[in-house]
């Protein structure tokens, strides 16, 4: 067994006796829905999604979901917290055990990461180079590191490098994980698709080199306009995205973490172009162990584009779960408003998972209904009642735009 991993053992409840061990990234549901990864029926005191524990070995972290009668930790109520080693969780008649290898406790452990990227050009103070790029300038940053443009030192080539940040010490064999997943990427050449070029680390500094995009600011663009024409561009936009995402579904590659802060957007001879960026870096991060825990107050920003059963399944998104991203990015590009109705007063999970999306046209009722239709079949709870592909919303999208 791996020297970091999590195990979680059921003490009492219908399911005493279970035990689950984590050594790669996970999630455990808890409750009463189908959904459930530990389904209990028959016990009142039980919500229908009552708890979510992430774990990312060996740090574990688990969030209420607005549950009728409360999660508890060590008997204490909690809304959202870190686990300790030793520590006992329960939800009615259900307790479980938590280890923690190294018998970590909640103050070694980092804050949660932050979701969601912003963009800036940040020149940089002083001329760094990594590997073999001389860096310029940053351009964004996110939660899974900081992008500068920089400068190939032998070619001259402008590209686009990711430096990736971690809670973790990178090690030899994490390193080694990431190249091995980053090279599959490398394969990927579609004109809709930002190209990986290259991956490496330096220093113990994992980087990630792609193609370079002078992309433009698409709320700038989409703000002025009316909603009937910002409705047109946007899906203009999303027939391109679609284009890219069903050759890479052709290839068994799932992207994992659509949203608009990952669409680089350029203009061409006075036509926008559309493109994918950061394509698998979501799984390729986890897969390495290098992904942190997010919380809940992070609902709000990039897993409000993330597929439920995403949320409840991190480790297995499929391609139904992309088309549902797509679908909650044009939402928000087409009405500016988030496909959720997210309160302070509710855990934002518990309401991605209790109540899924508001219709697009309660948000924006002067979208037409032809629109609002494709938008929410891919937002659909179900997956089967989603578009089957990429390529099918493509064609339904295609239809719109004649």
């Amino acid at each position: 067994m791996s020297s970091e991993h999590v195990v979680l053992k059921i003490q009492s409840g219908p399911h005493a006796g279970r035990s689950f061990t984590f050594s790669q990234p996970d999630s455990l549901l808890l409750g009463r829905s189908s959904r459930a990864h530990v389904r209990i029926d028959g016990d009142q005191h039980i919500s229908r999604n009552h708890c979510l524990i992430e774990v990312r070995p060996p740090k574990c972290h688990i969030v209420d979901l607005d549950s009728a009668n409360g999660t508890y930790v060590n008997e204490e109520r909690v809304t959202d917290r870190w686990l300790n080693d030793g520590d006992t969780i329960r939800g009615g008649e259900t307790q479980i055990a938590v280890h923690l290898a190294n018998g970590i406790i909640a103050s070694q452990q980092s804050p949660p990461a932050e979701l969601g990227a912003t963009r800036v050009m940040t020149a940089v103070s002083q001329p760094e180079q990594i590997a073999k790029f001389l860096l310029d300038c940053e351009v964004g940053r996110g939660s899974m590191g900081v992008v500068y443009k920089a400068k190939h030192l032998v070619t001259g080539q402008v590209v686009a490098l990711k430096l990736l940040s971690s809670d973790k010490c990178v090690n030899e064999k994490m390193m080694q994980v990431f190249m091995r997943e980053a090279e599959i990427l490398q394969k990927l050449s579609h004109k809709r698709i930002i190209r990986c070029l290259d991956t490496g680390a330096d220093d113990g500094r994992l980087y990630i080199a792609m193609e370079f995009v002078d992309a433009i600011d698409l709320d700038d663009v989409l703000k002025p306009l009316s909603l009937k024409k910002r409705t047109h561009v946007v899906l203009g936009l999303m027939r391109q995205i679609l284009d890219g995402l069903a050759y890479a579904h052709g290839q068994d590659l799932v992207h994992r973490d659509i949203k608009p802060g990952n669409l680089l957007v350029a203009k061409d001879n006075g036509r926008l172009n559309a493109r994918l960026a950061d394509f698998g870096l979501a799984k390729n991060f986890a897969d390495a162990g290098l992904s942190q825990i997010s919380s809940e107050h992070e609902i709000k920003g990039t897993l409000s584009y993330i597929a439920p059963e995403q949320i409840v399944n991190c480790r297995f998104a499929k391609p139904t779960a992309d088309i549902f991203s797509v679908g909650a990015t044009m939402y928000t590009l087409i009405s500016g408003k988030s496909i959720y109705n997210l309160s302070d007063h509710e855990t934002p999970i518990a309401t991605i998972l209790n109540n899924g999306p508001v219709p697009l046209r309660e948000r924006a009722p002067d979208v037409s209904r032809s629109v609002s239709k494709v938008v929410d079949k891919a937002l659909a709870a179900d997956t089967a009642d989603r578009f089957k592909s990429a390529e099918q919303m493509r064609r339904a999208i295609e239809k719109l735009l004649q």
